[in-house]
């Protein structure tokens, strides 16, 4: 996901290089401003041609960060909320836009079978589930994921209950199972856990098969999309799972 110009400054420094951030922070300073203004009013403030070699490079970085610069940026207490968050069924494609990382990343950090981020899955261990999330999600972290879902609910996606060729279950495994998985793909409408009418589908397999799930807006307009989607997403079961 590549940095949008209405996003605010102080959400991207701190995936920054400590030199360039240093160097826009001073910048902002210098402008009159603070951490709300937006990338596209600090280049206004800037033009590139008044600024030094330095300052053009810190911009650049600035503005066309992308994921694949967010995703070593991550420390620890990142992921520990990352995870504390698939905690909450919070889906996989929401989680990587609040934090600028690919998808496959939270998936890594979410799955016990996975390889990658052990220590982090060790740390919910040591825990319990309910002390990890009271420990890693603090008031910054859910407010971040609540602006993200305020963010959202101004976009009404134009989704088709009729695309329903991938409409039932379906026996599948996925790239990050060790078993077959029964999924059933279904149109949804609005109730107190649907906000939006679309295709989610239902891991009869997984850690709760008895929610329905989204992985993106896009997955939401087609069945084909929600299958083609869900097969990347689902898991196996954590509880139980050695890390």
């Amino acid at each position: 996901m590549r940095v949008n110009g209405n996003d605010k400054v102080a959400s991207i420094l701190p995936y920054m290089a400590p030199d360039l951030k240093i160097t826009i922070e001073s910048m902002v300073t210098r402008a009159g401003a603070n951490g709300e203004i937006t990338v596209d009013q600090l280049l206004e403030k800037y033009p590139i041609i008044e600024v030094s070699k330095e300052e053009r490079i810190a911009l650049l970085s600035l503005a066309f960060t992308n994921d694949n610069k967010f995703a070593p940026k991550l420390d620890f207490k990142r992921r520990c909320e990352i995870l504390a968050l698939v905690g909450l069924n919070i889906t996989r494609d929401v989680i990587a836009e609040i934090y600028r990382v690919d998808r496959r990343t939270v998936t890594h950090i979410a799955n016990p079978n996975s390889p990658h981020y052990k220590t982090v899955k060790r740390e919910r261990i040591r825990l319990g589930a309910d002390k990890f999330r009271e420990l890693y999600l603090e008031e910054d972290t859910l407010n971040r994921a609540l602006a993200y879902r305020a963010t959202k609910a101004k976009i009404t996606p134009v989704n088709n209950m009729y695309a329903n060729g991938k409409m039932g279950i379906h026996n599948v495994r996925g790239p990050m199972c060790s078993y077959d998985h029964r999924v059933a793909i279904g149109w949804r409408e609005v109730d107190e856990k649907i906000h939006v009418a679309g295709w989610y589908y239902k891991d009869l397999d997984g850690d709760n098969p008895e929610d329905w799930f989204c992985c993106s807006d896009e997955s939401l307009k087609t069945s084909a999309a929600c299958y083609a989607a869900m097969i990347d997403d689902i898991t196996d079961k954590m509880l139980g799972s050695t890390p």
